[in-house]
C-alpha cells in the first residue's frame, strides 16, 4: 500500500467517525461522504452518491439564511434524503488542498430534532398563557352578550305587549348579529394563535399589532391599561403571523404583570412604529418602573424570570428571541427609560 493509499484510508476512518455528516466536494460533484451523511439521507452505500452534483442531496435557499448554534453562526439549507423527505441542516464550508487539487469539505449537522423540540417549546409557552387567554376571552365577550341580553329582553318585553314591528325586529336582530359576528372573530384570533404550525402570511406589522390590541384591549382595559398606538403606514411583507403575535403578546402581557404587582397607577403602554429602507421597527414602551440595571442583560435568558415564582416562568421573552433570531427574522432589544422600559423589535 502506497503513502496516498494510506492517507485517503486514514481520511476515510477519520470522516467516517464523526457525530457530523460531513461532504467532500470538487468542482460541485461528491467525492467522499461519510457513514453519518448516509444514513440522514437514506442511502447504503456511498457509491450511490460519489461523481454526482451535489445539487442531487443540498438544496439551497433562495436567500442565505444564517443561524446561532452554541454561540456560533452556521448557515441553514436543507437536504433532500433519498425518498424526498425535505430535512433543515445547518453547514460550516471548509475549501481544503489536497494532492495540489482543490476540494471543498462540508460539515453538516441535521436540525430535525432541534426544530421539533423548538416547536413544542414554543406551544409549550402558548399553553402556559392558555389559562390568560380564557380570561381575555371572557373580557371580550362580557360586553357584547350583556348587550345581546338587553336586546333579547327589550324584544321578549315588546313581543309581550304586541307592540313589535317589522323595522325595530330588523333593527335588533342587526345588531345582534354585529356583536355575534365580532365573539366569532375574536375566536378565531385566539384559535389561530394557538395553532403549532405558522405559514407566512402578507400582512403589515400594524395589521398584527392590531389584530393583538383586539385580543387584549378588553382585559387590558379592566384593569385599567391603556394601549396608546402611533401608525404609521408600514408595506405589507411575508410575515409568520402566529409568532409575531406570540412576540407581541409576550411583552405586552410582561408589562400588564410589571404594572400589577407594583400597583402602577395611570398604566400607559405606547406602542409605534419606524420604518427605514432595509428594517421595520415596533417599540413597546412603558411606565411600569423598569429593570434592574444588574439583571437587564440576563432577561432574555430561559427560565430567568423578573416576576414572582407564582406568575413567572422564565420563558415568554427567550421564546420572543427565539422566534426572531432563529429563521434570521430580526432580532429584540431591551432598555431603561425614565419610567419603565423600551422593547426594540427589530424586523429585517
Amino acid at each position: 500500500m502506497d503513502i496516498e493509499e494510506k492517507m485517503i484510508m486514514d481520511l476515510n476512518e477519520i470522516i467516517n467517525n464523526t457525530i457530523e455528516g460531513v461532504l467532500i466536494l470538487q468542482e460541485g460533484f461528491i467525492k467522499n461522504i461519510n457513514h453519518s451523511l448516509l444514513e440522514i439521507l437514506g442511502y447504503e452505500k456511498k457509491d450511490e452518491l460519489v461523481d454526482k452534483l451535489a445539487t442531487s442531496i443540498l438544496i439551497p435557499t433562495s436567500t442565505e439564511k444564517f443561524i446561532k448554534y452554541n454561540e456560533k453562526i452556521f448557515q441553514e439549507i436543507s437536504l433532500i434524503t433519498r425518498n424526498g423527505k425535505i430535512i433543515p441542516v445547518i453547514i460550516k464550508m471548509k475549501d481544503i488542498i489536497y494532492n495540489n487539487k482543490e476540494y471543498k469539505i462540508i460539515y453538516i449537522l441535521d436540525l430535525t430534532e432541534l426544530k421539533e423540540k423548538e416547536k413544542m417549546v414554543i406551544f409549550q409557552s402558548k399553553l402556559t398563557a392558555m389559562g390568560e387567554m380564557i380570561s381575555m376571552i371572557a373580557h371580550q365577550w362580557r360586553q357584547p352578550l350583556s348587550t345581546i341580553t338587553t336586546i333579547l329582553t327589550r324584544l321578549k318585553l315588546k313581543s309581550s305587549t304586541n307592540k313589535i314591528d317589522k323595522g325595530f325586529l330588523d333593527s335588533n336582530l342587526s345588531d345582534i348579529n354585529k356583536y355575534v359576528q365580532y365573539m366569532s372573530s375574536t375566536i378565531d384570533d385566539f384559535r389561530n394563535f394557538y395553532q403549532i404550525d405558522s405559514k407566512k402570511e402578507l400582512i403589515s406589522l400594524n395589521q398584527i399589532v392590531m389584530i393583538v390590541h383586539n385580543m387584549i384591549e378588553k382585559s387590558f382595559s379592566f384593569q385599567n391599561i391603556k394601549i396608546e398606538i402611533n401608525q404609521i403606514n408600514l408595506k405589507q411583507r411575508f410575515l409568520p403571523k402566529n409568532e409575531l403575535i406570540q412576540v407581541i403578546l409576550n411583552i405586552l402581557n410582561n408589562s400588564k404583570d410589571a404594572f400589577l404587582e407594583r400597583d402602577i397607577k395611570n398604566s400607559i403602554i405606547k406602542i409605534y412604529f419606524e420604518d427605514t429602507k432595509d428594517n421595520q421597527k415596533i417599540f413597546i414602551e412603558d411606565n411600569a418602573g423598569g429593570i434592574d440595571e444588574e439583571i437587564i442583560s440576563k432577561i432574555f435568558n430561559p427560565y430567568f424570570s423578573t416576576k414572582t415564582k407564582r406568575n413567572g416562568t422564565g420563558l415568554g421573552l427567550y421564546i420572543c428571541k427565539n422566534i426572531l433570531e432563529k429563521d434570521n427574522l430580526g432580532d429584540i432589544f431591551v432598555e431603561n427609560t425614565q419610567n419603565g422600559v423600551k422593547f426594540s423589535i427589530n424586523i429585517f
